[in-house]
């Protein structure tokens, strides 16, 4: 794997949920600002998605065990692109 991945998602209920490249990831995985190898617990430092609630978002970095580590959100979806995310990968839990 490399060292910084990028992978699409979901946040639904306070959690990420990839949905692109799913190989790599699960059904939910955690965020934490903190590199790897920190001496300190991933959650010590998870990233709080309030702002995204369900919205798309691209998130940046090491995956591994269940978090993405240094992870970055680099990019979000405006509620249109979102709704065209949901449609492409099958979440059908949304309305106009």
């Amino acid at each position: 794997m490399s060292s910084h991945n990028r992978v699409l998602g979901i946040v639904e209920n306070g959690q990420f949920k990839p949905l692109a490249p799913t190989s790599q990831t699960g059904d939910k995985v955690r965020l934490t600002s903190l590199p790897a190898q920190a001496a300190q617990p991933p959650d010590s430092a998870e990233l709080n998605l309030a702002e995204y609630e369900g919205g798309a978002i691209m998130v940046q970095g090491h995956h591994s065990g269940g978090w993405i580590y240094a992870a970055e959100v680099i990019d979000r979806a405006g509620p249109i692109l979102t709704a065209v995310v949901k449609h492409v990968f099958g979440h059908r839990e949304y309305s106009y």
